[in-house]
C-alpha cells in the first residue's frame, strides 16, 4: 500500500467498523426510553442541526448539486433510518447480511442508470450474493423470501444504499461534506415523519434528558465522523479497495452480535456470511485489476 493510500484506507476501515457496531448505541437508546424511530429522530436531528450553519454557508454549492445530490442524499438518509428500525425489531446479523446484497443491486442499477456492462466477475458476485441470501432466508417455507418486516427493511436499505452510491458516481464533483449534509437532513425529516405516523408512546421528558448525553456522543463521536471519513477516504481510493474495506462492517457486526447478544449464529449465518463476503470480493476484483493496470502503465 502506497503512503498516499494508507490514511484514506484507514479512514474507510475505521468507518466500516464503526458502521458495523452502529446497532449497539441504537439499542442502548431504545432501552433507555427512546423507542423505535425516536432514537433515529434524536440522533439525526441533533446531527442535522449541528451541520445547519455549514449548510447555510455552502448553500450555493448544495444548490449546484441539483436533483442528483438531493436524491442521492435522500436515499442514504432514508436508508439509515430504515436500517436502524430493522436492527431494533430483528436480528442484527440477519439484517446486516441482507443489507449486504447491495452489490447485487448496485450492479443492476449501474447497468440501468449508467449503462455499465455487467462483466463475468459481477455475474459471479451476484450469484454468490443471492446464494448467501438464500442460505440466510432458508427454504422451509418454499422459496427463500423475506418473512419478516426486519428482513424486508434490511433488503430495502441495501437497495437504497446502492441507489445512493450509484447516483453519487454521477456527481463526482460534489464534495463528501455536501453529501453528508443532505443525508442527515433527509434522515432527520424521514425519522420525524415515521414518529408522527407511529402510534407508539413518546418518551418522557426525563427519558429525553437522561438520553441526551448518549445522543450527543453518538452523533458527534460516532456516526458523523464515520460518515465524513468514508466519504473522504472513498474519493481518494480506487473503488475495488473501498469495496473490500467496507466488508469490515459485515465482519464487525457479525462478531459483535455473536458476543453481545443471544441471537442465533450457527452454520446458516456463518455460510451466508462467507458467501456474501466472497460476493463482495468478486465485486471488487474488476476495479482492483483496473487500478493495478493503471499503476503499471
Amino acid at each position: 500500500m502506497s503512503g498516499g493510500a494508507r490514511l484514506p484506507s484507514l479512514a474507510v476501515a475505521f468507518s466500516a467498523v464503526a458502521w458495523g457496531l452502529w446497532w449497539i448505541p441504537i439499542r442502548w437508546l431504545d432501552e433507555r426510553g427512546l423507542h423505535g424511530d425516536w432514537a433515529s429522530m434524536a440522533i439525526f436531528g441533533v446531527t442535522a442541526a449541528a451541520m445547519m450553519p455549514f449548510m447555510m454557508a455552502r448553500r450555493g454549492r448544495l444548490m449546484s448539486g441539483g436533483f442528483t445530490l438531493l436524491l442521492s442524499g435522500a436515499s442514504f438518509g432514508v436508508m439509515m433510518v430504515l436500517w436502524n428500525h430493522a436492527v431494533l425489531i430483528g436480528e442484527v446479523v440477519r439484517v446486516v447480511l441482507l443489507f449486504y446484497l447491495s452489490p447485487v443491486w448496485a450492479t443492476l442499477l449501474a447497468a440501468i442508470l449508467l449503462r455499465e456492462p455487467i462483466g463475468p466477475w459481477r455475474i459471479i458476485a451476484m450469484g454468490l450474493g443471492l446464494s448467501g441470501a438464500a442460505v440466510i432466508l432458508g427454504f422451509e417455507g418454499g422459496w427463500p423470501m423475506p418473512r419478516s418486516a426486519s428482513d424486508w427493511l434490511g433488503l430495502l436499505s441495501g437497495v437504497l444504499f446502492a441507489l445512493s452510491a450509484t447516483l453519487a458516481r454521477r456527481s463526482r464533483n460534489v464534495s463528501g461534506f455536501d453529501k453528508t449534509c443532505v443525508s442527515y437532513v433527509a434522515a432527520a425529516v424521514f425519522a420525524l415523519f415515521l414518529v408522527w405516523v407511529d402510534a407508539g408512546p413518546a418518551p418522557l421528558g426525563s427519558e429525553l434528558i437522561a438520553a441526551l448525553p448518549l445522543v450527543l456522543a453518538t452523533s458527534g463521536l460516532f456516526i458523523l465522523p464515520a460518515t465524513l471519513l468514508v466519504f473522504w477516504g472513498a474519493t481518494r481510493l480506487d473503488p475495488g479497495r473501498v469495496a473490500i474495506l467496507l466488508l469490515l462492517e459485515l465482519i464487525s457486526a457479525a462478531a459483535a452480535s455473536a458476543v453481545l447478544t443471544q441471537e442465533p449464529f450457527g452454520w446458516r449465518e456463518a455460510a451466508g456470511c462467507g458467501l456474501i463476503l466472497l460476493a463482495g470480493l468478486a465485486e471488487a476484483t474488476p476495479d482492483l485489476h483496473a487500478a493495478r493496470c493503471s499503476r503499471l502503465k
